[in-house]
């Protein structure tokens, strides 16, 4: 039975192939092709928002009766009209108006309202990674075949940006100061050890940044991560634990070049992990990351929870039957050789496969 144990998988890769989807999330049009290679800021498509309808009382804002605000109107019913485009009026002394509030048109005239179609213009979706278009359904989906290093987080606060990869710390402990966020790393990916700051993460927002990587951040900042309006991705959780050394040696190595960074927020059913992606030039045929890893002494293994929480290490073995813990607790477990740490006994539950 613990020889068949599947574990999570972490993949933290120098080299990969991976496969990104890219959708319109609403009605609109593609504008690459199956074969087509793309870069990071390339559009891949279009989508045309639904337009939104509003009552606007004409009577009530220029302060006349239902008869004359129609006699007021200055647009034709189903006519475009621009945002701030006189509708109606002047009227009496002030020389009232009622403007347009968005690009639209007036549906109708009831009662002294009209109602109002707003329409936005179409919102360009961009590809976020450098690659080849392998796959389309020719109508909102594309697939992007990538190549570089590849690391997984553990969170993200669902944004997506690209930018100049930055070592701020230079440690994958050190914490992110305010006084750091100046104006050299302005449109930079910035990576650091630990954020508790959150002046740090608005100073952040002045600059502005690309997009934030760091090992782990203060929880009771989530809420503002959430409203930032660059990605933020966490390796390792919430706290103040260090980025592990894998993921701080591979993503360091590159520090000054591009870094694509997916910081999916994680839902049921949906695979996509955050990730950061650090695009080079392919030089031999390379396979996409393993899905499933068995537990095998010799795999690098990353502990999930305290008390070695973020700690990485091989496998020496799986041990026999059940171990006990402190905790009262009964698990299947395999003995790990930690870094800076030392062999301990690790139930299977509390580890992730690096691969």
């Amino acid at each position: 039975m613990i020889a068949n144990h599947l574990p999570r998988i972490r993949h933290i890769l120098p080299m990969t192939r991976v496969q990104r989807e890219r959708k319109l999330d609403g009605p609109g049009v593609l504008t690459v092709r199956v074969r087509e290679k793309v870069q990071s800021t390339d559009v891949i498509g279009e989508v045309q928002p639904q337009p939104q309808h509003h009552f606007l009382d004409l009577a009530s804002a220029l302060g006349v009766s239902d008869a004359e605000a129609a006699r007021l109107l200055r647009v034709d019913l189903g006519s475009d009209v621009e945002a701030g485009q006189v509708l109606a009026g002047p009227a009496g002394i002030a020389r009232r108006t009622v403007r347009a509030p968005a690009n639209g048109k007036v549906l109708s005239l009831s009662r002294g309202r009209v109602l109002f179609e707003a329409r936005e213009g179409a919102r360009a979706v961009h590809a976020g990674v450098p690659g080849e278009v392998t796959a389309s359904d020719g109508a909102s989906s594309i697939i992007i075949s990538a190549v570089g290093a590849l690391v997984q987080g553990a969170w993200g606060n669902g944004r997506r940006g690209w930018g100049v990869l930055r070592d701020v710390g230079e440690s994958r402990s050190a914490r992110l100061e305010p006084s750091e966020l100046d104006m050299i790393l302005r449109g930079a990916v910035v990576l650091v050890g630990v954020v508790d700051n959150p002046k740090s993460l608005h100073q952040a927002t002045e600059i502005p940044i690309r997009g934030l990587v760091c090992g782990s951040m203060a929880s009771e900042l989530i809420p503002t991560a959430l409203h930032m309006p660059y990605p933020i991705l966490l390796t390792e959780g919430f706290g103040a634990i260090p980025m592990n050394s894998p993921t701080y040696d591979l993503l360091s190595t590159n520090a000054g070049r591009e870094a694509n960074v997916e910081a999916s927020l994680l839902e049921p059913y949906k695979p996509q992990q955050p990730e950061i992606l650090v695009p080079l030039p392919a030089t031999q045929d390379l396979k996409s990351p393993e899905r499933i890893v068995q537990l095998v002494p010799g795999v690098r293994v990353r502990a999930l929870r305290a008390p070695h929480v973020g700690a990485v290490g091989s496998l020496l073995h799986l041990m026999p039957g059940v171990e006990s813990f402190p905790s009262g607790i009964l698990a299947r477990s395999a003995m790990i050789e930690l870094e800076e740490i030392g062999s301990v006994a690790v139930p299977l539950s509390n580890l992730e496969v690096i691969a």
